[in-house]
C-alpha cells in the first residue's frame, strides 16, 4: 500500500512540475514557440527556406504573416521579444479612400485585437504585435492569436459591408 501511494504522490508531483514548466513565462519568443503556438490553436503554418517570416492559415481561413521581431539576430530569429502578426485585404474599388478610412476608424474603435490601417501603396492592413517582455505564458500567446484572428475575420464587414 505504501509502493501504491508513493507512487501516487510521485505521479502528483511530476504533473504539477509539468504545468509548472508549461505556465512559466516566456521571456523571448523562438519559431518553436511561434510555431506549437500556432499550432495549439489549429492554424496552419507554411515556412519557406531563406524566409524569416512564416505563412500562417488560421482555423477560420484567414491568411496571415507572422514574423518574430526585436531580435538579437534577425536572420536567425534568436532571443526575440516581439512577435507580429500581419493580415492584408483588397482595397474594394467602387470604395472611396474616405470611406475605407471611415470603416478602419470604425473597425479600431469597436476591435481591440490589432490596429488596422491603409499601407504606403493603399493596401488595407491590420496588424497585431505581441511582446514578451516582462514574460507571457504560451496560454496567453495562444490566447492572443485566437483573439487576433476572430477579430481580423470581422474587417471586412466594415470595409465591405459583408
Amino acid at each position: 500500500m505504501k509502493t501504491v501511494i508513493m507512487g501516487a504522490v510521485l505521479a502528483c508531483g511530476l504533473v504539477s512540475a509539468a504545468n509548472a514548466q508549461a505556465e512559466r513565462p516566456m521571456t523571448q519568443f523562438t519559431r518553436s514557440a511561434l510555431l506549437s503556438a500556432l499550432s495549439g490553436i489549429d492554424a496552419q503554418t507554411e515556412e519557406q527556406p531563406g524566409k524569416t517570416n512564416i505563412s500562417v492559415t488560421f482555423d477560420n481561413g484567414l491568411m496571415a504573416d507572422a514574423l518574430l521581431m526585436a531580435c538579437d539576430d534577425d536572420g536567425t530569429s534568436h532571443n526575440c521579444l516581439g512577435t507580429s502578426i500581419l493580415v492584408t485585404y483588397e482595397t474594394p474599388d467602387d470604395a472611396t479612400p474616405a470611406k475605407v478610412r471611415e470603416a478602419i476608424n470604425e473597425y479600431n474603435y469597436r476591435q481591440n485585437f490589432g490596429r488596422a490601417y491603409l499601407d504606403p501603396d493603399g493596401q488595407i492592413s491590420l496588424r497585431m504585435y505581441i511582446i514578451a517582455d516582462g514574460g507571457i505564458t504560451m496560454a496567453n500567446y495562444k490566447r492572443q492569436l485566437a483573439l487576433f484572428s476572430l477579430s481580423a475575420a470581422k474587417l471586412p464587414d466594415y470595409v465591405y459591408g459583408e
